[in-house]
């Protein structure tokens, strides 16, 4: 296995030019390798890197893993690990803070977005190639799990994201991180939401350190060694390695170690003028309105939400519409244990559509009068396996006060009865709600 922790790798001539210190020779194509065994047609785990152009330590990591099962064969493989590419001009930028060119990759991925010709920007004709790529491979296997390598602008631990079904979870557990859940409900287009919600596959973000640092390679290595052994292609000990992979994990996340935090707040940056205040790290505690986070446009900006500050934005260059910072919250790890048995319950789901004030859509998801689902809040709903599509930060308060604001919303709604023509996504009086779509499809296959 290469020892070699330096970003900068040998490359050749890219578009007749010497490309940046950060671009390898071998990323200048979609696929970037492949190692397959003869039953290569059952369980395909397919690693992306340099989504955002500043981001290459998952590529190089991939690479590696690469290097090393081509070089040692392994005879216990069974199944197919594929590398890819993101954003290739990004990376090819000469400018090695270019996170995206036109728009950020990681937030198009969306039904109005795709449907877009390929050369609206950089980034579209991107996304096309990369999704394109990304529905083969699932045509060609039983099963694909996915996972998109990141770094960030922040010192902070390597970290599992994905939408909280029990499939993605079972996964992701494997793997000893802090696990982050909710990103989808916060922000549109991502990668790992599409392959989820089109292609039935699990996919999970790894953020396995920050942008340049020699660390985050070692991290993210160790994470795709531990997602082959996840996945049942490749046992984790097959080839020896000097130290486990779970070890370089365990002591990368330190206590934080299969954790479980839930995002509460995004903060969208919406002045160039943005700037994080001076001690606010990743991890640290911040009290609602009160723990000034940023400077935006002069104007110091507080938290709605109380939580630890996750993913601040350090980046050099910082466009509107960027992600400033979020605000997460821990939960109890016996939470997640309780909160798979219920969802399995088909008469738990039956109740919840028919409460009062609850009404069912075409597509499945559900519109909840708002003031009943301030008294439910987000965790409720994730609790039962719902994913929120649209919110906003209603709060009906805590203890007796918020029983008593929810036995008000339920009677109104109890009495009120239909709405006559009933509600639509567009009705601001409700909250969208839908079943996490892998908890659909295992239920389906049970």
């Amino acid at each position: 296995m290469s020892t070699n922790d330096d970003l900068t790798t040998p490359s050749a001539q890219v578009n007749g030019k010497n490309p940046p210190a950060n671009v390898d020779a071998r990323w200048t194509q979609r696929e970037l390798g492949r190692f397959e065994s003869d039953d290569r047609f059952g369980t395909t785990l397919v690693v992306i890197g340099g989504v955002h152009g500043n981001e290459p330590a998952g590529l190089i990591a991939a690479m590696r893993v690469l290097d090393t099962l081509n070089a040692e064969q392994p005879t216990g493989f069974h199944g197919r690990l594929i590398v890819l590419a993101g954003n290739i001009p990004a990376l090819n930028s000469n400018d090695e803070n270019a996170r995206y060119i036109d728009f950020d990759l990681n937030r198009i991925f969306t039904d109005e977005q795709i449907g877009m010709p390929a050369d609206t920007s950089v980034e579209h004709g991107q996304m096309q190639e990369l999704l394109a790529a990304l529905r083969a491979i699932r045509a060609q296997c039983d099963r694909m799990i996915v996972m998109d390598l990141h770094t960030t602008s922040s010192d902070g631990p390597p970290v599992a994201v994905f939408e909280d079904s029990i499939l993605a979870r079972k996964f992701a557990r494997q793997m000893p991180m802090p696990i982050y859940l909710g990103f989808e409900e916060e922000l549109g287009g991502l990668v790992i939401d599409r392959v989820t919600n089109e292609l039935g596959s699990v996919a999970v973000v790894v953020e396995g350190g920050q942008h340049f640092d020699p660390r985050a390679i070692v991290v993210h290595e160790s994470a795709v060694w531990a997602g082959l052994h996840a996945a049942g292609i490749l046992r984790v000990d097959a080839l020896g390695h000097e130290t486990p992979p779970g070890d370089v994990l365990r002591d990368a996340v330190g206590d934080q170690a299969y954790k479980v935090f839930d995002i509460r707040h995004r903060h969208a940056i919406e002045h160039d003028d943005f700037v994080m205040c001076p001690g606010i790290v990743a991890g640290k505690v911040i009290k609602q309105d009160v723990t000034a986070i940023a400077i935006e446009g002069g104007v110091e900006i507080a938290s709605p939400v109380r939580g630890r500050v996750f993913l601040p934005n350090m980046q050099a260059q910082k466009r509107i519409g960027d992600d400033g910072f979020f605000i997460v919250r821990h939960i109890n790890e016996g939470w997640l244990g309780f909160s798979a048995r219920v969802r399995k319950q088909d008469w738990i789901h039956w109740f919840i559509t028919h409460l009062p004030g609850v009404y069912g859509l075409e597509d499945d998801s559900l519109c909840v009068d708002r003031d009943i689902a301030g008294v439910l809040k987000r965790q409720v709903f994730h609790l039962f396996g719902y994913r929120l599509i649209r919110h906003d930060q209603r709060d009906a308060g805590h203890g007796i006060v918020r029983a008593w604001n929810g036995v008000i919303s339920f009677c109104k709604a109890f009495f009120r009865g239909p709405i006559p023509g009933g509600p639509d996504k567009d009705d601001p009086r409700f909250w969208i709600v839908r079943r996490h779509h892998l908890d659909q499809l295992d239920h389906l296959d049970h």
